[in-house]
């Protein structure tokens, strides 16, 4: 039996590499940025903050104005214009002299991730519906094949810093080659798609209509789910090895490393999904998951050693794990094919929305206050929008005569 689900995942070896090498390496670029504008333009957090935001900003445009409009059969080629930009972000942004080249590459970056990640996020999702290995299922392994890149990449950069004296340049460089992996893959299944590529979208006829996709109960979930964990993750992506560098006094190296922690807790987390797939409790993950989210940036921001940092950092790795691949299963399994695209936009872009707004913020407090300050205030949206999805969990399980914080009929 393992064997023959094995034999099924062959089919989308493919994909999961693709998925793997452009996110690592977007991942790579956003959290090295800082690094590069420190070490090599000697600029302060304030900057740091701003050139995360013009990321932030660019992702959010180009999800919302293009992303959301792609047709099912137009994904995979949102997926290679995003690898195309990702490799000219990577070489602007690595050979960059001046903060306005590093801006430019920032922007090049934002868009990348934009077309790039919600591609290939509906790519997966159409293929879960005819692979036969369970919609869901399919969706924690993507999700985990995601997690595992970005547990991957910090290593490779980490062992290269090692190698280069530290030179923050370089892993731009060389990450270069990864998204011609994604390229590659995308152009192999344009070749093999099916002449008729809407016929997937069977059942569309019994689907909620467009217009109200936003309005459905598993759509708002998601949702929120996704904005309590976005701005503590635009924190860490953008300011994580800063205050690795500043609070914990770690190198270059060590600092990458704790991302490895990181996603090491995200990819566990997103195993165990793939395997208890389909997970009935989802509201009792989300809700575990708002709880290690707000420990885990506590203790970062409280302990002053490199070892409470990396304890912190495998803390709130966890909900990062579970989060995203549940909400993606609830968008799967209540909206119709054509409708996926807007709604993966909508969640993928008001996460990213987030990131525009919160890096300059924290920017501005770790200024004024340090970067202790900086990360407990990272907290208190965290803590809202926690308290929002449990009244929503609650109100919508007492009204569909649901346990509370379950999932299943009660009695």
């Amino acid at each position: 039996m393992v064997l023959g689900k094995l034999g099924k995942l062959k089919q989308y070896s493919d994909l999961f590499a693709a998925s793997a090498a452009f996110r690592g390496t977007q991942n790579m670029a956003l959290t090295t940025i800082a690094l590069l504008v420190r070490d090599k333009l000697g600029l302060g957090p304030s900057t740091i903050g701003v050139i995360g935001a013009v990321a932030g900003a660019s992702m959010v445009a180009s999800t919302f104005l293009v992303s959301s409009r792609a047709k099912p059969h137009q994904l995979e080629r949102s997926v290679i214009a995003g690898s195309v930009l990702l490799i000219a972000a990577l070489v602007v942004i690595g050979a960059s002299q001046t903060v306005w080249e590093v801006i430019v590459g920032a922007i090049l970056l934002g868009v990348s991730g934009g077309l790039g990640l919600p591609g290939l996020t509906g790519v997966v999702q159409r293929a879960a519906r005819t692979g036969g290995v369970g919609s869901e299922r399919l969706l924690a392994l993507y999700t985990l094949v995601l997690s595992g890149s970005l547990a991957v990449a910090p290593l490779v950069e980490a062992f290269l810093l090692e190698q280069v004296g530290q030179d923050v340049r370089w892993p731009f460089f060389a990450f270069t080659v990864f998204p011609i992996i994604t390229i590659a893959a995308m152009v192999s299944r344009m070749r093999h798609a099916p002449a008729n590529p809407s016929s997937t979208a069977t059942g569309s006829a019994d689907r909620p209509p467009r217009r109200r996709a936003i309005s459905l109960h598993p759509v708002q979930k998601a949702l929120v789910a996704q904005l309590m964990y976005a701005v503590p993750f635009a924190g860490i992506t953008v300011f994580g090895a800063e205050v690795a560098r500043a609070q914990a006094h770690a190198t270059a190296a060590q600092a990458q490393l704790a991302f490895t922690a990181f996603f090491a807790t995200s990819l566990l987390s997103r195993a165990v999904l793939a395997w208890l797939a389909p997970v009935k409790r989802k509201s009792s993950a989300f809700i575990l998951s708002g709880v290690l989210t707000l420990a885990g940036i506590a203790i970062i921001a409280t302990g002053h050693s490199f070892a409470f940092f990396l304890i912190g950092m495998a803390v709130v790795g966890v909900p990062h794990g579970i989060i995203f691949p549940l909400g993606l299963s609830l968008l799967a399994d209540s909206l119709a094919p054509e409708e996926l695209p807007r709604a993966n936009s909508t969640l993928i872009g008001a996460s990213n929305l987030v990131s525009v707004a919160v890096p300059p913020l924290l920017g501005e407090i770790a200024v004024a206050y340090g970067y202790e300050p900086m990360m407990l205030s990272i907290d208190a949206p965290a803590l809202i929008l926690l308290a929002v999805l449990a009244y929503l969990l609650y109100s919508h399980s007492v009204a569909a005569g649901r346990t509370p914080l379950g999932d299943q009929q009660a009695g």
